[in-house]
This record gives C-alpha cells, structure tokens and sequence, in this order.
C-alpha cells in the first residue's frame, strides 16, 4: 500500500479529504461540515443574492432565517436592524464574505459559537477563504 508521499512522486496529489461525494450538494455540504468542524464554529451558511440558502453546516435549524439576512448583513449601507428578538446569533458572533462563482453573488457566513469570545475559528476570514475557495472549484467542474 502506498503511502501520501509515494502518491505524490508518482504525479497524484495526496488526497486529504475523508469523506466525498459524486453529489455536488452533499460534496457542497460535506466541505463546509469539514471546515466548521475544523475550526469549532456553530455553523456554515452560504447564500445566493436573493438569500436562499445553497449550503449550510451545522447550527440549530435557522439556516434559512440566516441565508435569508446574508445579503442585508454584507452590505452596511443597508442598515439591518439586529433586532431579531433574539432568533439569530449577534452581529458580532459572524463573519461574513461575498464572492461570485460565474456572475452569481454568494454570500459565506461563519458563525462563532456562543461561548467563543475568539476560539480558534479567529475572525472567520481564513476558514470563510477555504469555503470560497472549495466552493469555486467545486462548481467549476
């Protein structure tokens, strides 16, 4: 059986995913439960710029609610009250980033979880590059 190493003086990268799927959705998904896990955030949601959501990991089922509030809370101008009634994480539990994939708006957002004052998730602009960037070569195949 040939090691990592060996795979990569034959000319095959050495494959550091553990679980994968022929299912861009599940493949979508399964790279956002590897890098929430990775980093001990609560959740992953990423939204399109209508705010429906395209894929999420992790959370407490108000993935829609968030992916809904993405591209409001992305754009400061549009002076979102956060006043939700205590439905969703506070502003400052998020990180958010948008991207395009071919013309299309997303948005990423990495929620922090509620003991974490900056735990090792950080900012959530390294694990939000990751997800941008797996997502750009997932839906480019």
């Amino acid at each position: 059986m040939a090691s990592g190493n060996a795979r990569v003086k034959k000319g095959r990268p050495f494959e550091q995913r553990r679980r994968r799927s022929g299912c861009l959705a599940d493949a979508l998904r399964l790279q956002l439960e590897a890098c929430r896990e990775e980093e001990g955030l609560a959740a992953i949601v990423v939204a399109d710029e209508l705010g429906f959501c395209v894929a999420h990991s992790g959370g407490d089922g108000s993935h829609d609610d968030l992916a809904a509030r993405l591209p409001m809370l992305a754009d400061p101008a549009l002076g979102l009250d956060d006043d939700d009634g205590g439905l969703q994480p506070p502003r400052a539990a998020l990180a958010i980033t948008t991207f395009s994939i071919a013309g299309t708006r997303l948005y990423a957002c990495a929620v922090r979880k509620p003991d974490a004052v900056t735990g090792t998730s950080g900012d959530g602009a390294e694990v939000l590059a990751r997800v941008t960037s797996g997502f750009a070569r997932m839906l480019a195949q």
